[in-house]
């Protein structure tokens, strides 16, 4: 299990939201090219970054920061945030970005994954789901456009991911927004109930990667006890930034 320490960027700065809610930001100290070398230097082998602007309007307002984090560390870097457009993706793929993370122009149409523009690209895109509710074992409610309210749209999970997986995407990240920047811990049968879900739509094999609520090293134990069946990587943000463990000693526990 992967180990994914994340970076949210608003103004230019490291921050992080509570439940997504951008009335309640916590900034912190360090620049974002001095959190991305110190994520590198504990053993990061990817850097989560996420800007949370682009986020809220739809259109990328970090990329300068964004890729000086890309030109300065050498471990990939994941970046997601107000990717809505083609020519987006292509920007943040030429700038030298492993992955980029699509989830409001995916979640409310699928059909964009098919565009002759957009297919050149499958290779290093991850499609996103935030979750809000999971209003049955297959139907979840996905916050979009920056989790802003009004914003929210209903997925049906075997079907969105049989959609993206058929589209050639092998990368899916959800997250659970009522967890989101809390430091109250998973709820690994929540978890469980999703992959079980997604994972049976489709005979191939794709990588799962959750975000939500680690506390603590304990978090990541139980996580990695869920084994195969289990996450792939688990995006790590405010308890690395407070110092509640650090990511060289949960890189070592996710690896036992």
């Amino acid at each position: 299990m992967l180990i994914v320490p994340a970076i949210d960027l608003m103004d230019g700065k490291v921050v992080r939201l509570q439940r997504g809610d951008f009335n309640r930001v916590m900034a912190y100290d360090l620049t974002p090219l001095e959190y991305a070398k110190k994520w590198q230097e504990e053993g990061a082998s990817i850097i989560h970054v996420v800007d949370l602007d682009g986020a809220k309007c739809g259109e990328p307002k970090n990329f300068s920061v964004i890729v000086d984090i890309i030109k300065s560390v050498s471990v990939k870097v994941e970046v997601g945030g107000g990717i809505r457009t083609a020519e987006t993706i292509k920007k943040y793929a030429g700038a030298g970005a492993a992955r980029v993370v699509l989830s409001t122009k995916v979640l409310e149409d699928p059909s964009f994954l098919l565009s002759e523009p957009v297919r050149g690209c499958l290779d290093k895109i991850v499609v996103s789901i935030d979750i809000r509710h999971m209003e049955s074992p297959e139907l979840v409610t996905s916050g979009t456009g920056g989790w802003l309210k009004g914003a929210d749209v209903l997925v049906d999970i075997p079907s969105f991911i049989q959609s993206v997986s058929s589209a050639g995407v092998k990368y899916v990240n959800f997250s659970d927004i009522s967890k989101d920047g809390m430091m109250v811990g998973p709820d690994p049968a929540k978890i469980l109930l999703f992959l079980k879900k997604a994972r049976k739509a489709v005979s191939m094999k794709l990588f799962f990667t959750y975000a939500g609520g680690i506390s603590s090293l304990d978090d990541i134990d139980v996580l990695n006890r869920l084994g195969e069946d289990g996450v792939d990587a688990v995006i790590v943000g405010r308890a690395l930034y407070e110092n509640k463990f650090s990511l060289k000693e949960a890189i070592a526990l996710a690896k036992r």
